[in-house]
């Protein structure tokens, strides 16, 4: 993305997020706050840190004439604009399509809002939760457990919104990008695989006798097969209740009994070791885990957002000259 410039007029997460990931891929990003700062700073200072880091910050008046001159003069000569308020208020402030558009024709305007620019909801409020409410994805959430840690909703429109901003840049269009947040959270929740949020017995979090909290994500028939032998359940192996998913999702209340029975006798080295030996897909709840910190190193990655935009680099596998080198 390397000569687009782009006029942030975002707050929070999803739309800094979607300049973040442009900036990342090269474009020059500025970040027009209003005076005071973009909110975010006082709600999470090292999010924002991370999200806006490299952009050029400005803080502009634009319910003030000074203000929105300034505006149409960094459009001009602008590649794209995002911006994430409420429809309507974008017009209020002399930063709506209509207008930066027909100073900057080339312009991509990307509108990220929570529902999009119309129909019953577009004029509502919403953040992150809302959305993950309004698309079904807190219906089976577990007991006591209201939210998930990460505001996913948030960052899949953000992604979106730089992916089409890519899209239309490269594919030389312009024009208003309409992007709303249940857009996008409803199209992820379709593709939600049936029987994993509520009826899969060995698909969520058990407990260790220590107090450990892990994930278990059992769902092949040969790791269903596997977890019985590591835990010692022969009698299960060959007993047509549970012999494919769709059994096991029939008589889920009778295994999840006995799988949390199991753990709960084990402590977390112990269970650690033996889903290890059995080749069991289960993962620790520990941020701070050093296994996952050296994979994530080793891949070039860290746990901030930045940088973890892969791109190409040649190949050195088997068959080439490098991997044979």
């Amino acid at each position: 993305m390397a000569g687009l410039r782009v006029v942030d007029l975002s707050q929070q997460l999803p739309g800094p997020y979607a300049t973040f990931l442009l900036a990342e891929l090269g474009a020059s990003v500025i970040k027009i706050e209003p005076p005071g700062g973009d909110f975010a700073r006082r709600v999470d200072a090292a999010m924002y840190e991370q999200l806006n880091g490299g952009k050029h910050i400005i803080e502009l008046d634009l319910k003030s004439d000074e203000g929105r001159r300034t505006l149409q003069e960094l459009v001009a000569d602008a590649g794209a604009i995002v911006e994430a308020s409420r429809p309507g208020v974008a017009a209020r402030l002399g930063a709506d399509p209509a207008t930066l558009c027909g100073l900057n024709p080339n312009l991509v305007y990307c509108s990220l809002t929570g529902y999009g620019q119309n129909g019953p909801l577009s004029s509502r409020a919403a953040h992150d939760l809302n959305i993950q409410a309004a698309v079904g994805a807190l219906d089976h959430v577990g007991d006591g457990m209201d939210r998930v840690g990460v505001a996913w909703a948030d960052l899949a429109a953000g992604g979106m919104a730089a992916l089409a901003v890519t899209a239309a840049w490269h594919g030389g269009q312009s024009g208003l990008i309409d992007l709303g947040m249940l857009d996008v959270a409803a199209s992820w929740a379709t593709l939600k695989p049936g029987g994993l949020t509520d009826r899969e017995p060995t698909y969520g979090t058990v407990t260790t006798r220590d107090g450990q909290r892990f994930a278990i994500a059992v769902l092949e028939d040969p790791v269903w097969f596997r977890l019985c032998g590591a835990l010692d359940w022969t009698d299960w192996i060959d007993d047509p209740r549970f012999g494919s998913p769709w059994d096991r999702r029939d008589n889920g209340p009778e295994i999840r009994a006995r799988l949390d029975t199991a753990v709960s006798a084990l402590d977390a080295a112990q269970l650690d070791a033996l889903a290890r030996s059995a080749d069991l897909p289960l993962t620790a709840f520990s941020p701070t885990d050093p296994e996952t910190a050296q994979q994530l190193s080793m891949r070039g990655f860290g746990r901030g957002p930045r940088s973890h935009v892969p791109v190409p680099v040649p190949w050195s596998g088997p068959g080439t000259k490098d991997h044979l080198q």
